[in-house]
């Protein structure tokens, strides 16, 4: 749209600003749109995810790394609190139920340590991990091999 010649008109200005703004919109609108999109196919990739059968080895040598540093825990695994069905309400409250409330590869993940981990004695918590904007964000498994009686 030109607003030179004989179209000059303050009516033209106005429309001018209103059609790049309008497009600005339907470019942001896109944008999101394919965020969305990507999001969606990330969350259901993770969700379909299996527990590999490394993982023993994995978390091992990810223990081992933090027993160096001096830890007495370990993240092993994060993933937006929007991606459980109640949002992390369960984990934000410190329910001590917050398990049940998992599905797809967190429930896979739980159920694993459930088998393999708590047998050898290790515990696991979940705690979201960061407040984007005063709202919970990343939920974060942590394993921890410390005795009740440590602190």
């Amino acid at each position: 749209m030109s607003i030179f010649g004989k179209t000059f008109s303050a009516d033209a200005v106005r429309d001018l600003i209103r059609s790049r703004k309008e497009a600005q919109a339907a470019e942001e609108r896109a944008y999101e749109a394919a965020q969305r999109a990507e999001r969606e196919k990330l969350k259901a990739s993770f969700q379909e995810r299996e527990v590999q059968p490394e993982a023993l080895d994995r978390i091992a040598a990810l223990v081992a790394k933090q027993v160096e540093r001096g830890e007495k825990q370990a993240l092993v695994l994060q993933f937006p609190s929007d991606w459980l069905p109640d949002q992390g309400r369960a984990v934000t409250n410190h329910d001590p139920d917050w398990h049940r409330n998992l599905e797809g590869f967190p429930k896979r993940a739980y159920a694993y340590f459930e088998k393999e981990l708590a047998p050898r004695g290790f515990q696991l918590r979940a705690e979201i991990l960061d407040w984007p904007g005063g709202m919970p964000g990343d939920v974060g498994f942590v394993l921890t091999w410390k005795r009740p009686d440590e602190d």
